[in-house]
């Protein structure tokens, strides 16, 4: 009997420690920090503005526009619009500073008397070199109260996948746990 309880208790001590390790290694996977107003009115209506892109990867503000407009969707903001460039037909460059095409949405939807706007910036898009190829994602969300330029609701995050999956993946995820805390609905 001694014997069982004494391989019973190291077996038992080994896999508490095999759990706190993988544990560990989890939680290292996903960084997030957020504050401002966490509640807001779906009837409002809101505009997907445009991201600044830091990651160094063509196109990744694209792509988490596509990624983003859809979960806001799916959170109740039924009265969503896309900004879509409205620089001159005429310039032969659509505008490439990221900074500036953001202040000419924001202009153009002041004018459009939008309530709330959500931007934000791709600090990091890619899958990291080495044996796996985990994908990493970057990201920062701003929601901002159109009429007087204010942002009253920000969150930041990081998140690393693993070997077999894809960036835009490991960024959707991100981005759902970036909203998870935000209460969309009728106030």
């Amino acid at each position: 009997m001694f014997f069982w309880t004494k391989y019973v208790n190291r077996f038992r001590k080994r896999h508490l420690l095999l759990a706190g390790i993988l544990l560990g290694a989890l939680s290292a996977c996903t960084v997030i920090n957020e504050q401002g107003q966490r509640t807001f009115e779906s009837a409002n209506s809101w505009v997907l503005l445009p991201f600044k892109n830091d990651s160094g990867t063509p196109r990744a503000g694209d792509k988490v526009e596509e990624i983003l407009a859809t979960l806001l969707r799916s959170k109740g903001i039924d009265n969503l619009q896309v900004y879509q460039d409205h620089s001159e037909k005429t310039e032969a460059w659509p505008i490439l500073d990221d900074k500036r095409h953001q202040e000419a949405a924001l202009k153009w939807a002041r004018q459009d008397n939008f309530s709330y706007g959500i931007t934000g910036n791709i600090e990091e898009w890619h899958y990291k070199t080495g044996v796996g190829g985990e994908p990493a994602v970057g990201l920062s969300l701003r929601i901002i109260e159109i009429p007087s330029g204010r942002v009253v609701w920000s969150a930041t995050g990081a998140k690393s996948g693993w070997g077999a999956e894809t960036v835009s993946g490991t960024a959707q995820k991100l981005l759902d746990s970036l909203l998870s805390n935000l209460e969309i609905g009728r106030i």
